[in-house]
């Protein structure tokens, strides 16, 4: 009896180790995360941390299993640097991903202090990326502003508009047609 009470324990004892020795797998990260309506995000990026992102809109939803969130019916998108106005974004939707860059499927930037309107991507084009640690990338745009109209394809370029680089350009500059911009703050 003895010796079958030993061999019963010494089962139980190669059991429990086999079993406590198993990998355990995580559970997947879910395919739907929070959902939210009528909604005011503000995004602080990592890589910029001088900027911040202000976006209105009808709906945000967080994937957690793709590490986005997905803002749609945006109704108003504007980026500020140490507390004043450096941009505003138009855009039927905005992706934001882990590093808090942002995917749109286009947009329309309008930079007041310069009074340039850029119009990045359109549809059925590749998307419009925006890098915080970068800036711009586009399939095509148009640039206008007093006196200047630019178009071209990939484009590419820094927040300040100072290294902005594009392929297969029109260029044009009116000096004589030059008015004044009265930015709107």
């Amino acid at each position: 009896m003895t010796r079958y009470a030993v061999l019963l324990l010494l089962g139980i004892a190669a059991a429990s180790y086999y079993f406590a020795n198993l990998p355990v797998s995580s559970p997947p990260p879910r395919d739907r995360g929070v959902e939210l309506t009528g909604v005011k995000l503000r995004l602080y990026p990592r890589s910029d941390p001088k900027a911040e992102w202000v976006f209105y809109a009808a709906r945000i939803e967080n994937s957690p299993a793709k590490r986005t969130s997905v803002a749609t019916g945006l109704r108003e998108g504007a980026r500020y640097v140490d507390g004043e106005l450096d941009l505003t974004l138009d855009a039927p939707e905005v992706t934001i991903d882990r590093n808090d860059d942002l995917t749109l499927p286009y947009a329309v930037i309008r930079i007041p202090r310069e009074c340039y309107e850029i119009k990045l991507g359109g549809q059925g084009e590749p998307p419009v990326r925006i890098r915080q640690d970068r800036g711009f990338y586009a399939p095509t745009f148009t640039l206008t502003g007093p006196g200047i109209s630019v178009r071209g394809e990939r484009f590419r370029s820094d927040f300040k508009l100072e290294e902005a680089s594009w392929e297969n350009g029109e260029d044009i500059v009116e000096m004589d047609n030059v008015k004044e911009c009265a930015p709107n703050e």
